[in-house]
């Protein structure tokens, strides 16, 4: 992974802070999945979070993608949304 200063610069260069941001996580598909993946956007981004939350399972139903649309404020927000991601349990990918 790019050190923090790159990733900042990089997301500086392609999109406007404040504003809208797409995070999508793949994981388990298993009950409480998807609440963990919510839970820890909000605590990235502060309990007033406003998130527009998509599921979709995979063909065969072992896998479900999350995708969390937030208004987030700058890039180290969305550094710090991605930290706490990586960290839920069942979390095979991130985009």
């Amino acid at each position: 992974m790019s050190d923090p200063q790159t990733m900042i610069d990089r997301l500086n260069a392609m999109h406007t802070f404040p504003g809208p941001f797409l995070f999508k996580v793949i994981g388990e598909n298993e009950p409480t999945f998807v609440s963990r993946v919510v839970q820890a956007a909000v605590n990235a981004i502060g309990g007033e979070a406003e998130l527009d939350i998509e599921t979709r399972e995979s063909g065969k139903g072992n896998h479900v993608a999350v995708t969390l649309s937030a208004q987030v404020q700058d890039p180290q927000m969305v550094l710090e949304v991605y930290e706490l991601l990586r960290a839920v349990q069942g979390v095979r990918f991130m985009m």
